[in-house]
């Protein structure tokens, strides 16, 4: 489970509840964001390759779209930002998104976790993860986040299983890419486990 991704503190020395101590979470602006959003889904060779879509080329008019579903259908959905190698100025790196039940789902305070980052900050990844569990236990009241990987994408699944994450079931060879069938694999974590892996963390 990651230790370095509490929340930052400002230069008044408030909590920032959507910074981490390498990370910052922004609001999804279509006007400032969507040309990016549209250009790591466009290039998915540089990203970690989670999508098990049928690969072809988008324009502005779909990813938008696909953008403003998340805003309507998320609990959370923020544009991922880390610091430059300076440590002065904030780039966008990825999406993160918990997306929200059906109504008469609500109840189960159930929600399933996504996320994308850049290739080359993928090691990154964990701090945004903890983050969105952190958001999702102590801020939404959820009682349980889940993840489905596809197998050729396993590595986000080992830092998932560090964090805390439990596998709890594999579809076999229901994906197609590349030429090969895939498995995709269900993951998720409770409150009461995310809570219990931190206390054994401080002891």
């Amino acid at each position: 489970m990651a230790t370095d991704s509490g929340n930052d503190y400002g230069e008044e020395g408030i909590l920032d509840a959507f910074q981490t101590l390498n990370l910052k979470f922004i609001s999804y602006d279509p006007a400032e964001h969507d040309l990016f959003f549209n250009s790591i889904q466009q290039f998915s060779s540089s990203i970690i390759n989670f999508c098990a879509s049928t690969p072809r080329p988008m324009d502005m008019k779909f990813t938008s779209s696909v953008a403003k579903h998340l805003q309507r259908n998320s609990k959370l959905f923020v544009m991922i930002y880390t610091k430059d190698m300076d440590g002065d100025i904030y780039e966008r790196v990825g999406t993160l998104f918990l997306e929200s039940s059906h109504r008469d789902m609500a109840h189960h305070r159930c929600s399933k976790l996504g996320i994308s980052i850049l290739m080359e900050y993928q090691g990154q990844e964990a701090e945004a993860v903890e983050w969105a569990l952190n958001w999702a236990f102590n801020s939404a009241g959820l009682h349980r986040v889940e993840m489905n990987i596809p197998s050729w994408n396993m590595r986000l699944g080992k830092v998932c299983e560090e964090m805390g994450f439990q596998t709890e079931g594999t579809r076999k060879e229901c994906l197609f890419k590349d030429g090969e069938w895939w498995d995709e694999v269900s993951m998720a974590i409770l409150e009461k486990d995310w809570k219990e892996g931190h206390i054994k963390m401080e002891k």
